[in-house]
This record gives structure tokens, C-alpha cells and sequence, in this order.
């Protein structure tokens, strides 16, 4: 007996998962956005989260219980299903949109693609922007919808499909896909500081990365001895590279910079020891120069991308000067709301890291064991080719690049997934109580024998108890993350209907003349969505319409802060983000409640969301007066 349950018992299990995700679902089609939302989580219905969670808790005791096919082929899809039901919440509770920084630039990037005004070629990452698009034109959609499909539905299936199929790629285990599915589930390249679930293409293509990394894995371990350009896995992992590109460069950049370590530890391998393991592998050096050529006659073509290096290099020479005053005064902002820097690494960053001492063991084991197995000897391997991408970020925080590092961080935990999955698979087996069998193969159906059942069968009811229970806390640990919200301490990143119409009416009525202002960064971000990213930038009479009222200037009082008339955009969002979540630390409730009150502030615009004040200038004094 291998301790597994009858099937029957997990058919029903698994039908009441299904049952409970579609009541989630429907929970929360069934509670749409009325307005603006601090936290998307606590919005959203106590329906779904339950839905949700007895889903997942199903899924995994399927995935981890039983030796059916066919019932874990639907634990997977179940799975699958509650990882893009939490990411596509602001879908499923219909935003208007969502992303309220870059997002709404590359909002209007991409409306200048549809629209003609500018060539796709015109921009250096216009992969997911082209997808958007396309997903319109098929749908009949607005771009505001589209937009939100492709980093919340499209690039998370390509990664949670991928990562389990890595992990397959790397393990003879038959927990290879289960385990790599649910490690792909947690999203750990998602930190919401540089890596986020909004329309932005560097985000989208760490999401991708997983995908060329299984096309890699395949062609390594590809028997076809033909031009590695001539090969079906050859070309697939070329045009792979090219789709990196095309999604952004700098994740390009990043992945070459693997490639290329592969490429010289098998050249050497097949030059030093041509009867040893990694001389089994293809030479990758082809696909290291095409990657490379086609990266760099790509971004030789974009001003932005040689200022971007040109930055970088400047910032590398004047390292120690600037490097860390970002962080510590965020730091201090934190501390004066009530939170701390390690408490905010543990909810970012704590499941991250227990997986890097995972796939760190992993890597050890493999090391020291020295298996002549091509497969296993892949970790090793992968873990070489990690190297410089770490180096890279080290590069990239020195040089006093904002929080781009975070980027390279998230690259580097979608590896960390990968190998930490085969720890994790490997803990499972031997869990088990009986080993799973070494003798299956193919990239699926290794996991299945004939008979449609399991190698090895499922967990005894007390260890799947204990594994099922662990792996949750884990997931809960991870999701409650992915998107920004006061328990990050982030505002939601939701833009409402108001937000929309209420600046499209003010752009469309501007006087054209008087400045226009917003709390903090000012309105760049939907001049960009309304004329166009090109248009906001180098449009000159546009600059106007992109202001900000700084913390000092709003405690003091607007009207004495200017010598001439001003509009001034306030959003429920501000109010909410300033004087909840951030306690009034710049923007006191007292001066929001002034705009109403003082004799030389009006308010000209209204529509429940966004209010518009026009703030007069204050009249000079009389000299005659003076006595």
C-alpha cells in the first residue's frame, strides 16, 4: 500500500475545489469597483479569499495525495486557475485600470501604436504593448482592458506553465511538475519594488524569462547534432531571445549574460573533457552571438537605451558618493508611519529567501554528489550561469540606479524557483513512502506510466496533511504580496473611472495657460495616457500640465506658495493614500479640508472621484498703507 486514498474520495475532493473557485470567481465579478480602494485585498469579497483558499487547500491535496493522472492533471489546471484569479482581481472587479505610475505611460505609448502616430520600431520595448494591441483588435476591447490581460492573465500562465516544465527539465522525480507547479505559484520575482503585476514591460519579461530558460534547457540536452540554427529546439530558443528582446532589452541583457556563462563552461567541457558530463551538452555559442548581435544592433537604435547605459556607467565612476540616501530615506519614511525595514523584508522577501537556501543546498547536493546524469548535472550548471546576472545587480546597485536592482533580483529569483523546486520535489519524494521510479522520461509524461497512473503514488494522509498545510502557509505568505497594499505599506495602484474621464474633461478643457500641479510627481503620467507618451514628452506646451505640490508647500498653505494662478488635481486616491496609509506624514487631512474653506482656492471641478481647484493668485500689498 502506498497510503493513498481511494480516487474516489479525490474526486470529490478536487469537484469541491472547482466548486469553490467558481464561487470566488463569481464573489467577485459580483462586487465591482464603486470607487477608489486602499487595499485590493481587503475589497475584495470574504467570498473569494474562501473560495480561493479551499480551492488551493483542494488542489494541493489532489496534486499530492493520489496517483491518478487524470485527477492530478486537474489539480494542476485548478492550481493554475487560483494563482490568475488572484492576479486578475482588478479584472475580475472590473477597474478601469490598473497601474498608476509607468502604466499609464505605456498606456499612451501603446494608444500611438494603434492609432498610427508611431511606428512600434519608435519604442525599445513595444513586445507587450504589440500584445495589448493585438488582444484589443481581437476582442474589441479598449486598450484599458487589454493592457491589464497581458501582466495579469498572459505573462503570469507563460511563467506558471514554464516553471514546472523547468523543473521537470532538471529532475528525474515524478514530483518534477507538481512541485514546480506550486513553486510557480508563490511568484517570487514579484517584489512590488521594481517587479510588479502592472503594465510594465521589464516586470513582463522576468515573467518570460522561465519560458527561454526551458527552451535553453531543451536544446542543451537536445540529441540533433545539426547547425544549431537548423534544429527545432535550436530556432525556438532564438526566436525565444528575440521575443526577450522585444519585450525589453535590459532582461535580455540579463539573460545573455547567463547564456554566455553556459556557453564558455560547456565550450570548455567539450574542449578540456569531451568524454565528461557537460560535454554532453550543445554548445550554446551560437545563440550567445545571435543574442548578443541582435541586442545590440537593437538598442543602438534607441537614444534611450545608450543614455540608460551611458547613466549607469556615469553612476558606476561616482559610486560612494549618493549610493544608499535613497534607501535611508525611505527608511526614515517607514519608521515614521510605524514600520521597519526588516519587518517589510520578511513580507517581501521571506519566502524568497528561504527558497535561496533551498536552492543553494540544492546546488550543493548536486556538487557534491557528481552524478553523470546530463539531467542532474543541469544544476550545477544553472547555478554557474547565475553568476553574472548577481553580478550584474551588484553593478547595478553601485552604480545608484533608484531600485532598478530589484529587477535583477527578480531574474535571479525566477532561477532561484527553478532549482529551489528541485529541492522541494526532492523533499517530497522522500516523504513518500515509496521512491518514485527513475525510469520514466519525456518532459510530461515522465510523470505518468502507462496505466495513467503516478510513479510512486501519493503521500501517506498524515505527511500530505503536514505537506499540504506547510505549502499553504507558504502561498498565503506570497500572495498576500503580489499586490501593492498597506500591508507593504503601497497604496493600491488602482486608477478609477474618475481618474480617467475627470482628467480626459480637464485636458480637454485646459486654458492652456495656467500651470497645473498634483500631490508629489505631479500628472505627467496622464498627460502621457491622454496625448501620448511621445507627445507628453516632448511636447513643450504639454510641460505645464505636469507640476507637483511638495509636502512643505501644502502644510504652509497653496495659495501663499505661488506667485500667479494654479489647477491643483486631487484624487480620492491622495486623500486616502496621505492621510491613511502614510498618517498624514506630508499631507495633513487639515489641508485637504482647507481647499474648501480658503477664500482664494476654488473648486471648478467635481465627479466623485477627482476634483480640480483653481488657486488664485495672492494680491500684492498697499504700498500706500505703509504708514
Amino acid at each position: 500500500m502506498s497510503g493513498t486514498s481511494p480516487s474516489p474520495t479525490f474526486k470529490g475532493v478536487l469537484t469541491l475545489g472547482f466548486l469553490a473557485f467558481t464561487a470566488a470567481i463569481v464573489a467577485a465579478h459580483a462586487s465591482p469597483a464603486t470607487g477608489y480602494e486602499l487595499s485590493i485585498y481587503r475589497a475584495t469579497p470574504v467570498a473569494f479569499w474562501l473560495g480561493i483558499a479551499v480551492a488551493g487547500v483542494a488542489a494541493l491535496s489532489v496534486l499530492f495525495g493520489t496517483d491518478s493522472r487524470r485527477l492530478v492533471d486537474g489539480a494542476l489546471l485548478l492550481g493554475a486557475g487560483c494563482l490568475l484569479a488572484v492576479t486578475a482581481i482588478p479584472i475580475l472587479r472590473s477597474y478601469a485600470f490598473y497601474g498608476a505610475g509607468d502604466s499609464l505611460s505605456h498606456l499612451g505609448w501603446a494608444r500611438e501604436i494603434r492609432s498610427g502616430a508611431l511606428n512600434p520600431a519608435g519604442i525599445v520595448y513595444p513586445g507587450t504593448h504589440l500584445v495589448g494591441i493585438f488582444l484589443g483588435e481581437l476582442t474589441g476591447l479598449d486598450l484599458t482592458l487589454t493592457l491589464q490581460y497581458v501582466p495579469e492573465l498572459v505573462f503570469p500562465l507563460v511563467y506558471v506553465t514554464a516553471i514546472p516544465l523547468c523543473v521537470g527539465a532538471l529532475t528525474e522525480s515524478r514530483w518534477a511538475v507538481p512541485v514546480g507547479l506550486v513553486a510557480g505559484l508563490l511568484l517570487l520575482p514579484i517584489n512590488e519594488v521594481s517587479v510588479h503585476l502592472v503594465q510594465h514591460p521589464s516586470s513582463q519579461a522576468i515573467l518570460f524569462a522561465p519560458f527561454v530558460l526551458l527552451l535553453t534547457l531543451r536544446y542543451l540536452t537536445d540529441d540533433d547534432e545539426d547547425f544549431p540554427l537548423l534544429t527545432p529546439w535550436g530556432v525556438a530558443l532564438a526566436l525565444g531571445g528575440i521575443g526577450l528582446l522585444f519585450i525589453h532589452p535590459q532582461e535580455t541583457m540579463t539573460y545573455l549574460s547567463l547564456v554566455g556563462a553556459l556557453a564558455v563552461v560547456v565550450g570548455l567541457g567539450h574542449w578540456f573533457a569531451p568524454d565528461g558530463t557537460v560535454a554532453r551538452y550543445r554548445p550554446l555559442g551560437v545563440h550567445a552571438v545571435v543574442f548578443a548581435v541582435g541586442l545590440v544592433a537593437w538598442i543602438t537604435q534607441h537614444g534611450r537605451a545608450v543614455g540608460r547605459i551611458e547613466y549607469v556607467v556615469t553612476g558606476l565612476l561616482t559610486a560612494g558618493v549618493t549610493t544608499g540616501d535613497g534607501t535611508q530615506t525611505r527608511s526614515e519614511s517607514l519608521a515614521a508611519i510605524g514600520g521597519s525595514v526588516p519587518e517589510l523584508f520578511v513580507k517581501l522577501f521571506g519566502v524568497t529567501t528561504l527558497f535561496c537556501f533551498l536552492a543553494a543546498a540544492v546546488v550543493v547536493y548536486h556538487v557534491v554528489r557528481s552524478s553523470d546524469s546530463p539531467r542532474n548535472a543541469l544544476v550545477p550548471l544553472l547555478a554557474i550561469g547565475t553568476v553574472p546576472p548577481l553580478g550584474l545587480f551588484v553593478v547595478i546597485f553601485l552604480a545608484d540606479q533608484g531600485d532598478h536592482y530589484f529587477r535583477f533580483l527578480g531574474f535571479i529569483s525566477a532561477l532561484v524557483t527553478v532549482v529551489g523546486g528541485v529541492g522541494l520535489a526532492s523533499l517530497i519524494r522522500r516523504a513518500n513512502t515509496e521512491v518514485a521510479s527513475p525510469a520514466v522520461g519525456g518532459p510530461v509524461r515522465r510523470i505518468a506510466d502507462g496505466a495513467g497512473r503516478l510513479a510512486g503514488g501519493g503521500l501517506p494522509a498524515k505527511r500530505l496533511a503536514v505537506v499540504v498545510a506547510v505549502l499553504a502557509v507558504l502561498l498565503t505568505g506570497q500572495l498576500v504580496a503580489v499586490h501593492a497594499s498597506p500591508y507593504m505599506y503601497q497604496s493600491n495602484k488602482q486608477v478609477t473611472a474618475a481618474d480617467l474621464s475627470g482628467h480626459e474633461v480637464l485636458f480637454e478643457h485646459h486654458d492652456g495657460e495656467t500651470p497645473l500641479l498634483g500631490l508629489r510627481g505631479g500628472e505627467g503620467r496622464y498627460v502621457d495616457a491622454y496625448y501620448g507618451r511621445n507627445a507628453g514628452e516632448t511636447d513643450p506646451d504639454l510641460a505645464l500640465l505636469d507640476g507637483g505640490v511638495t509636502g512643505e508647500q501644502f502644510r504652509a498653505g497653496l495659495p501663499s506658495a505661488f506667485d500667479e494662478d494654479r489647477y491643483l488635481v486631487v484624487q480620492e486616491g491622495d486623500v486616502l493614500q496621505e492621510v491613511v496609509l502614510y498618517d498624514e506624514l506630508r499631507f495633513p487631512r487639515s489641508g485637504f479640508e482647507r481647499l474648501d474653506r480658503h477664500d482664494r482656492i476654488a473648486r471648478i471641478q467635481q465627479n466623485g472621484g477627482m476634483e480640480l481647484y483653481r488657486i488664485t493668485e495672492a494680491e500684492p500689498p498697499d504700498e500706500g498703507d505703509g504708514g
